[in-house]
């Protein structure tokens, strides 16, 4: 078993009382709760797409305008305010996954640059 350390995401050996890689603390009382980063990760990606490319489903299939995509990003603001590093990076990946979305919805669903 590990510790994985919430501050820099770093595996250190199960009896550490600080992280080897960056030296914080790893000892904590029992009611802080740690986020399972890599479901929310998962989750995030689905409906990030979701959302972010659901104006185009929605424009094709009942003709209207369908102004979800904003949706899309608030999970991965979230995650690039979490003070894990794969969680940011995932973050970042996502708001640049939503951008591209929102930006094709708009160019197709507003005649714009065709």
């Amino acid at each position: 078993m590990v510790k994985i350390c919430p501050y820099c995401g770093f595996e250190n050996l199960d009896n550490s009382n600080f992280c080897s890689k960056c030296g914080r603390t790893l000892l904590f009382k029992e009611k802080n709760v740690a986020i399972d980063y890599k479901n929310l990760i998962i989750v995030s990606y689905v409906l990030t797409i979701v959302f972010s490319w659901g104006g185009l489903i929605f424009n094709k299939l009942f003709n209207d305008f369908g102004f979800i995509g904003f949706i899309g990003l608030f999970l991965p603001f979230y995650l690039i305010q979490s003070k894990n590093p794969i969680a940011k990076k995932h973050g970042y990946i996502q708001i640049a996954i939503s951008l591209v979305g929102i930006f094709l919805t708009s160019v197709f669903v507003f005649n714009i640059f065709i």
